[in-house]
């Protein structure tokens, strides 16, 4: 009898139902010693608490002595999370304004910064504009010797012998020319440089060196053989010369 009594309360739905119903603190007549033995573990005195009234607490359930509601366990937690919130709230606030005032300070001074940059650049560009915006695309300097130079050196990389030498004789009168606007004296390129001091500027080697081309080609009893690479190569020389001053 009893077996077939377990048998018949494990199939039976709504007595597990009424079990479960009690486990949350309700009441089910059909529990019979089950609801009994929850009603026994009541201590004398105090109401008993169910699942939801623990957790979410409620107003109804209070001890005779103290009256002390029940909060449950969600408003426990809520209740601690206000406190922290007002131990912390006061220093993360002051923090959070100490910050705030010092963002705000460099992000003003990074501001005026980029606004002074972008007016002295502004200012710079109609210094220049006014400076340099009249000036017409056809108004290059062209030096009145750079010309005649490159006829020069047209005539050194021909095939004609004759050029090679008429280019370093006239190379050879151009640089008595710029010596003689140096203030060096003479009738002939060859008595200004006599008048040369040593080390009198740093191409100076480089005008004895062609000026010696220029003399063994002019002098009829030299055996001196002029060749295309040495008829450039002397004017070259003069080149380095004339650019040092700015004659071409």
């Amino acid at each position: 009898m009893g077996s077939e009594f377990f048998f018949y309360k494990f199939l039976n739905l709504q007595y597990w139902y009424c079990v479960i119903y009690s486990l949350f603190g309700g009441r089910c007549t059909d529990t019979g010693s089950l609801s009994a033995g929850i009603d026994a573990s009541v201590s004398a005195g105090k109401t008993k608490v169910g699942f939801w009234d623990w957790l979410f607490g409620s107003q109804a359930g209070t001890d005779s002595a103290s009256m002390i509601s029940h909060t449950g366990f969600l408003g426990s937690l809520f209740d601690a999370f206000t406190a922290l919130s007002t131990l912390f709230g006061g220093a993360f606030s002051f923090l959070w304004s100490l910050y705030s005032a010092i963002a705000y300070t460099i992000s003003g001074l990074l501001l005026a910064l980029i606004a002074f940059s972008l007016f002295a650049l502004f200012y710079q560009r109609m210094k220049e504009r006014s400076r340099y915006g009249t000036l017409s695309l056809n108004d290059t300097v062209i030096h009145p010797l750079q010309d005649r130079w490159h006829q020069l050196l047209d005539g050194a990389m021909s095939h004609e012998p004759a050029r090679w030498r008429a280019g370093i004789l006239e190379a050879d009168g151009m640089l008595g020319e710029l010596l003689g606007r140096l203030g060096y004296t003479g009738s002939t390129t060859n008595q200004k440089m006599r008048d040369i001091p040593e080390n009198a500027f740093m191409t100076l080697p480089f005008a004895w060196e062609a000026h010696r081309i220029k003399n063994l080609i002019s002098t009829p009893t030299s055996n001196f053989i002029l060749t295309q690479r040495e008829a450039f190569r002397a004017l070259k020389l003069y080149e380095q010369v004339f650019q040092e001053f700015d004659f071409i």
